[in-house]
């Protein structure tokens, strides 16, 4: 539509005010994953296991832009805050995994394919 000389058109209300809270949150969320990775880093000293750690985020977006699509909903301030959500969990799993295979190896080769190889009482520590 085109508009006479000295008119224009701007979106307002509660679109602008959407598109002013995903702006920050495009912002604010990798900047977190990325000061989270810093705390990984120096919590397991490895920057593999923090790699590992942080590899389940895009797992975790997957997963949310498909639950996303299969339910019909659009990417919102609301499904925002959910995919927040769905990264701490998926951090919080890969740090227990990391922890716990850690457990198991003790820092040796070995005991970590003993352990994969006995059974589960086997590596059990008391």
């Amino acid at each position: 539509m085109k508009l006479p000389a000295g008119y224009w058109t701007e979106w307002g209300g509660a679109f602008e005010n959407q598109q002013r809270a995903l702006a920050r949150l495009a912002l604010i969320v990798p900047l977190t994953i990325g000061l989270i990775f810093i705390l990984l880093y120096t919590a397991f000293n490895s920057l593999t296991h923090a790699t590992l750690i942080i590899a389940n985020v895009p797992f975790a977006v997957i997963g949310g832009v498909l639950g996303l699509a299969l339910t019909g909903q659009y990417v919102s301030v609301p499904s925002a805050i959910g995919f927040i959500a769905v990264f701490g969990v998926a951090m919080l799993n890969g740090i227990v995994l990391v922890s716990f295979i850690n457990d198991l190896g003790g820092g040796d080769s070995r005991s970590g394919r003993r352990c994969a190889r006995g059974p589960p009482c086997a590596c059990v520590r008391c």
